[in-house]
């Protein structure tokens, strides 16, 4: 099952974004969330937070 989530990003990145249609930005998104929680549980693995 997939749930969606909504991010609101501000205008000036969405502009940004919107220059470059070739870039499938949810999976850039994905892959820096799924990054960010690597690091976040290698992190807590270690005791660290």
């Amino acid at each position: 099952m997939k749930d969606r989530t909504t991010f609101y990003i501000p205008e000036d990145m969405k502009r940004r974004m919107d220059l470059r249609p070739d870039v499938n930005w949810p999976e850039v998104f994905k892959q820096g969330i799924i990054k960010k929680l690597e690091k976040l549980e290698e992190l807590r693995a270690k005791g660290d937070i």
